[in-house]
């Protein structure tokens, strides 16, 4: 069965990057704002998103620190259904407009969904293998 979904709205931003250390805005479309309504009392949200620049014909292997998994082990966007979610920080929000960080999209990209981030979405100390651990870490060090 296939489905579909409404864009609520997109992420914009004033740099050509996908980092999450800068503040971007999510502009949310008019139709949808009052659904915003109390998302203020909030500091992060979780934003679910469509990765529409992703190649979806990249296989369902990876090779994530030297071993070979599964796209569903890895954070990858090139997946069979080209779906991002981020934890971000609310910076503040004006009318239809967002300001979050913490986002890794590009300007443009359609946005899904959002919701609150709250003490059921938080797991301290999740196990995760030794090859994610070092794939996180070189992806830290080169964003900057």
């Amino acid at each position: 069965m296939d489905c579909c979904f409404n864009y609520i709205g997109f992420v914009r931003r004033e740099d050509n990057s996908a980092s999450r250390n800068s503040v971007v805005r999510i502009v949310i479309k008019e139709e949808y704002v009052e659904g915003l309504k109390g998302v203020e009392e909030f500091s992060h949200l979780i934003i679910i998103y469509h990765l529409h620049l992703a190649n979806l014909n990249k296989g369902l292997k990876r090779v994530r620190g030297g071993v070979e998994v599964g796209v569903f082990a890895t954070r990858s966007q090139h997946r069979p259904n080209p779906i991002g979610i981020s934890v971000v920080e609310l910076i503040k929000r004006e009318g239809n407009t967002l300001y979050v960080k913490g986002i890794n999209a590009f300007d443009g990209t359609p946005v899904l969904d959002i919701k609150p981030y709250d003490e059921w979405d938080s797991i301290l100390n999740p196990k995760v293998p030794e090859w994610h651990k070092i794939e996180m870490r070189s992806r830290v060090t080169d964003s900057f």
